[in-house]
């Protein structure tokens, strides 16, 4: 490719990019200001919450075993077995309805369950063309579902449509109409018996890193669920805002998954490690910078913000910090499995999260909401340090890493008891 096809393909992924994670990131923000308190956690403990820990099930393990077989071991027969996995996302989905118009589901779950399927299915395409190499579709897929959310937003400003907050599930449900035809498409054309025996091949080796993936995003995006389950959905709603605003550069990050998405699947974990704590570095120094600057512009547009902001500073300021190790946990989890260590790390992980679940227990009536935060925030401490444990266990070192993120730890803990 010569320098104008590259500088070319470079400027169409820069707009397609900013386009469309200032949507992902803008959409969620400017919901809370048109929805109730209560409504807007509701929504955010649907999509991000629940709905993202179900799509990992859902989804089997087998997006991160796309790569694994594809570019690390280089079966590219098996790509046919992947065709399988639409159609048993589907299935789940058909359930979901069943249950449902049976009076077995409450809406808040239907709705949650309903946001699964679309997120799996846009994690396992977007996950195949991130190992293509095709930057520009992947972040299209990615924010996808933000772009309905968008509609449903202007909406809801202009008032074309008379809707309530219920609403938002048939724009989903018209969103996932593109899968479920997609499902029938293949379904149609393909052998079964074939596809089966593939499929039955990637799911053995998938079903570890399900494992891992479910444990993981159990403890690094379990936030909303914990918020729900000691205080209510509206303090879900302040804490997922906040959370929308310190995940500004977590999109920093996103273009750097997708654009070296194949090279953290093949190059030396010694380079990596030098390219990793740098950027940690740069993220954390940005993500703090963010959280003194934002409050200064956000007070003029804002009527949420101005209403919440005195009474959670210290748990922006964790939301904030917290970036740093949610994206460490992310680029991790790409070298334990490309490593086969998933098997191995899940133990580890399940012990660390019986140990929150007791520690949270034992400090519930102490419990107030930044001190929840807090936990959540070292649980995601710890769940790095078991990543870099397994790692070393087979001697593949991220020394520098590991020692920016122990001192990030420090010294937002210390900022927080201090200051807080």
């Amino acid at each position: 490719m010569n320098i104008t096809s590259q500088i070319k393909k470079g400027t169409l992924f820069g707009i397609v990019f900013s386009l469309a994670k200032a949507i992902i990131y803008f959409v969620p923000l400017l919901l809370a200001e048109v929805l109730s308190k209560e409504d807007y956690g509701v929504l955010e403990y649907a999509l991000a919450g629940i709905a993202t820990l179900v799509s990992t099930i859902i989804n089997l393990g087998v997006p991160g075993a796309y790569p694994y077989f594809i570019l690390k071991q280089k079966k590219a027969f098996l790509k046919e077995g992947f065709y399988f996995h639409s159609i048993v996302l589907f299935f789940f989905f058909l359930m979901n309805q069943i249950l449902y118009l049976n009076h077995l589901l409450s809406f808040n779950i239907y709705f949650a369950f309903n946001i699964s399927y679309v997120l799996a299915n846009q994690l396992f395409f977007s996950t195949q063309l991130k190992s293509n190499e095709k930057p520009v579709k992947a972040v299209l897929l990615d924010s996808a579902l933000y772009f309905v959310l968008l509609i449903y937003y202007l909406i809801l400003k202009t008032s074309l449509i008379n809707l309530d907050f219920k609403g938002a599930n048939y724009f989903v449900l018209i969103y996932a109409a593109f899968y479920i035809i997609n499902a029938g498409k293949l379904l149609l054309k393909i052998s079964l018996k074939r596809v089966i025996h593939f499929y039955k091949i990637i799911t053995k080796f998938s079903v570890h890193i399900l494992i891992s993936t479910f444990l993981i995003f159990l403890i690094s995006v379990s936030g909303r669920i914990l918020v729900e389950f000691f205080f209510d959905y509206e303090t879900v709603g302040i804490y997922s805002y906040y959370f929308r605003l310190s995940a500004v550069v977590v999109m920093i990050h996103q273009i750097a998954n997708i654009v070296y998405f194949k090279k953290i699947y093949t190059l030396n974990p010694h380079i990596l490690d030098n390219y990793f704590y740098l950027f940690f570095i740069f993220i954390f120094i940005l993500s703090l910078s963010f959280y003194f600057i934002f409050p200064k512009i956000i007070i003029h547009f804002s009527d949420f913000f101005n209403l919440t902001f005195q009474n959670n500073k210290a748990v922006y300021f964790l939301l904030s910090s917290q970036m740093v190790l949610w994206i460490a946990s992310a680029l991790n989890s790409n070298i334990i499995d490309r490593e086969n260590l998933a098997a191995k790390n899940n133990i580890r992980f399940i012990v660390l999260i019986l140990l929150g679940i007791v520690t949270l227990f034992i400090f519930k009536d102490q419990l107030t909401f930044s001190r929840l935060v807090f936990i959540h925030f070292s649980s995601i401490f710890i769940a790095c340090l078991i990543q870099y444990y397994s790692l070393f266990k087979k001697s593949i070192f991220f020394y520098k890493s590991l020692f920016s993120l122990i001192l990030f730890y420090l010294l937002t803990s210390s900022f927080y008891f201090f200051y807080f």
